[in-house]
C-alpha cells in the first residue's frame, strides 16, 4: 500500500508541476488576442504620440480578413527572413488586405520584430510617433493582428 501511495504522490506532484509550468508560459495566440485589446485600452484613454496629444477614440473591432492578412505577412516575414511593409516581390499591405478578402478601406499597418510579448510590442509602437498615430487613428474602426516567431503585424482598416 505504501508503494502505491508513493507512486500516487509522485504522479500528483508531477501533474502539479507540469500544470504550474504550463500556466507560466505565455502562448503566442494569447498575446495576439491581447494586441487588439491593448490597442483598444490605449484608444480609450488617449495618449501622446510624440508631442501630439491624441484624444480617446472608439474601440477597434476584430476583423477576420485583416487578421488573416496580418498573420500571413508575419508568417511570410518569419519564413523568408525579411522585415518590411513590402514583400520581396513588392506586395503592399493594402494588396494583402484585399487578397485576404477585405472589402473595407485599408488604413495602416504596424510591424515589430524581436519582442516576445504583446505589452512589449504595444510599448514600442506607442514610442514611435507614426506607429502610435496609426493605433490612435479615429478613422480606423477595425483591425487584425498576427505574429510568427518574433515578427508582429497589426493591420488597420475601416468599414466602407
Amino acid at each position: 500500500m505504501k508503494k502505491y501511495l508513493g507512486i500516487f504522490a509522485a504522479m500528483l506532484l508531477f501533474i502539479l508541476l507540469v500544470q504550474c509550468k504550463k500556466d507560466e508560459l505565455a502562448l503566442p495566440e494569447q498575446d495576439i488576442n491581447l494586441v487588439i485589446s491593448k490597442i483598444n485600452s490605449l484608444r480609450q484613454s488617449g495618449c501622446n504620440c510624440g508631442t501630439t496629444y491624441m484624444p480617446p477614440v472608439p474601440d477597434l473591432s476584430l476583423n477576420n480578413q485583416l487578421q488573416n492578412a496580418a498573420n500571413a505577412h508575419a508568417n511570410d516575414m518569419a519564413q523568408r527572413n525579411y522585415f518590411d511593409h513590402l514583400s520581396p516581390e513588392g506586395g503592399t499591405p493594402e494588396e494583402r488586405a484585399l487578397n485576404a478578402g477585405y472589402t473595407g478601406d485599408f488604413r495602416a499597418e504596424n510591424l515589430a520584430k524581436g519582442y516576445s510579448q504583446a505589452d512589449q510590442v504595444i510599448a514600442a509602437w506607442k514610442n514611435s510617433v507614426s506607429h502610435c498615430k496609426a493605433m490612435m487613428d479615429a478613422k480606423s474602426t477595425e483591425a487584425g493582428a498576427g505574429m510568427a516567431q518574433n515578427y508582429w503585424v497589426v493591420t488597420f482598416g475601416s468599414k466602407l
